[in-house]
């Protein structure tokens, strides 16, 4: 059932980090934090890349009592690098984390090497009261994605490679119809500008799309011009350490 109360409280940070503000706040992918607010009673991660999973964000909202839940495979880097033993998540789950009700839903590609099903990477369905919130996390269309109900999706349009394009995204929609997509993960190098119109136009018409500007991300650029530098540094490294052997 649609809430547009819980419509109000999801705030899209940048790129996929979301924050969803009740009686608990709840962040999701959180990255290009402001401030240090250590405010957060629960922080789920969909997979380990660095778009997703940011240690030095999560720790500008960890406070004592913040519960951590990310895919099994990222438990060993939640411990090492958050200092902190996350709740362990498998596709197909439900948990009750924060007092939250929370489902597990297989998120990958089907055709490209960078979110392999094997890897069992995730999106999550939240409820709140009657209204079902569906974060897809980076994922092609799938039958699990495909299965999904839910009242309000977050859906990645970037394409590129790494998950659904605008007009895959408007075509998953129409496949679960719930009342409103906001549509996530894009931006300069992921769909460009006008990837969000786009997708409003290939939307179904009964479907409210909800566009947020904060959506629209610089994060890979940042990301691709550091591996630019390091990956030079590391050959430069690989050379000399080779020379002293």
């Amino acid at each position: 059932m649609f809430d547009e109360s819980v419509l109000k409280r999801i705030q899209i940070m940048e790129q996929s980090g979301i924050r969803i503000v009740g009686e608990r706040v709840i962040y999701i992918d959180p990255i290009r934090i402001v401030g240090a607010p250590h405010d957060a009673d629960l922080i789920l991660f969909t997979h380990p890349h660095l778009d997703h999973f940011s240690p030095k964000d999560a720790k500008k909202l960890m406070k004592e009592s913040t519960v951590i839940a990310a895919p099994k495979r990222m438990a060993a880097q939640c411990r090492l690098l958050l200092g902190r033993k996350p709740v362990p998540l498998l596709p197909g789950e439900t948990h009750l984390l924060c007092g939250i009700p929370i489902e597990t839903v297989a998120a990958y590609n089907r055709r490209k090497p960078f979110h392999r099903k094997a890897m069992k990477w995730l999106g999550y369905i939240l409820t709140f009261g009657h209204t079902r919130v569906y974060i897809a996390g980076d994922t092609d269309i799938t039958e699990e994605s495909k299965a999904v109900s839910c009242d309000i999706a977050l859906l990645p349009i970037g394409g590129g490679g790494f998950t659904m394009n605008a007009e895959q995204a408007a075509a998953l929609a129409s496949a679960i119809a719930p009342h409103t997509v906001i549509p996530i993960h894009y931006g300069k190098l992921l769909g460009g500008a006008n990837a969000a119109e786009r997708f409003r136009t290939a939307l179904d018409s009964r479907i409210a799309a909800d566009i947020r500007p904060t959506a629209f991300s610089t994060v890979m650029v940042s990301l691709y011009l550091r591996i630019a530098v390091l990956l030079p540094l590391c050959a430069v490294l690989g050379f000399l350490i080779g020379k002293m052997l």
